[in-house]
């Protein structure tokens, strides 16, 4: 009895090493660092060239062209009213989302927290009914139709209480929908330091994406610290973004030499409390672009493919 007693316990420890193994891998496959990019849907070669803009150059970039390191592009959508979309729309569902999915890469959409908290309701306050409803109306409207992998929100407002309710509610709704396919993703992304809303919501979103333009690396410390006691790092995402045509803004974080810039120094910067959850980058077709330079060219997104190496080795 002794001898069985003994080969059960070993047998035992054994299957619970390979448990621990096998729970440990998978943990640390969850928190490998991703590389994701802002697409600015009116660029795309599909789209008319003054979808926009008032640019006379034609668009040359498509989705396809991207890089396949990324984790994640992200649909940024804007276009003019009346503009005809439909040609996108269709090459998105038709060709975009798959290519991209065979890939690795999720494809998401932005839309603005004004949308999260604008429930149709009856009342002054939506019902729990009326706030499903709407939570599965945004899913139809925005993700099933083309296929995508979930909705990145973008908050940069100050909202009233009742704006807030009404969006903290959301992103539970939506995370209860979302979430019953676990590849689906809730990301929030802001250019603030915490701030009430998040501290609701910050359990029902994946990443919190800093928009973190311009500053300087050490700013993040700062910033990771006003976050720190709701989310783990692995969820905090910095970013960067190229220059746009015709804006005003310098935020000079893609500028040569390489090894001095932003674009670099985030992706090497890691929170003091453990790694962050990746890196991303705003305006991805205007990779190599310089401030002044307003031509619609294609790129050979060499920024962004030094980014991705550098976040994630």
């Amino acid at each position: 009895m002794k001898k069985f007693g003994f080969l059960v316990s070993i047998i035992l420890m054994t299957l619970a090493v390979g448990a621990f193994g096998e729970n440990a891998q998978a943990e640390e496959t969850t928190n490998k660092p991703i590389t994701m990019a802002y697409y600015r849907t009116w660029r795309d070669v599909t789209m008319p060239h003054d979808a926009n803009s008032n640019l006379p150059d034609n668009n040359v970039i498509a989705m396809t062209d991207l890089p396949d390191g990324l984790d994640i592009v992200s649909l940024f959508h804007y276009v003019k009213p009346g503009t005809n979309e439909s040609k996108f729309w269709q090459t998105v569902k038709d060709v975009y989302v798959p290519t991209l999915h065979q890939r690795g890469t999720k494809v998401i959409k932005t839309v603005d927290i004004s949308e999260i908290y604008n429930v149709p309701s009856v009342g002054s306050m939506p019902s729990q009914v009326e706030y499903d409803l709407y939570a599965q109306a945004l899913i139809d409207k925005h993700l099933t139709p083309y296929n995508l992998d979930g909705l990145d929100i973008d908050m940069e407002s100050y909202l009233s209480a009742a704006q807030e309710e009404k969006a903290t509610n959301m992103f539970k709704y939506l995370n209860q929908k979302l979430k019953q396919d676990e590849s689906k993703l809730l990301i929030y992304d802001t250019n603030k330091d915490n701030h009430t809303l998040f501290t609701k919501i910050a359990n029902y979103v994946d990443y919190l994406f800093i928009q973190a333009y311009g500053r300087s690396p050490q700013s993040l410390d700062k910033t990771w610290s006003t976050y720190k006691n709701v989310i783990p790092s692995t969820k905090f995402v910095p970013g960067i973004t190229f220059p746009e045509e015709q804006d005003q803004n310098r935020w000079y974080d893609a500028y040569e030499p390489f090894a001095t810039s932003n674009a670099y120094l985030y992706a090497k910067w890691q929170p003091k409390d453990g790694p962050k959850g990746g890196m991303f980058i705003y305006a991805v077709d205007r990779d190599g672009k310089k401030y002044g330079d307003d031509s619609i060219t294609k790129t050979d997104f060499s920024w962004t493919n030094r980014i991705i190496d550098n976040v994630k080795n």
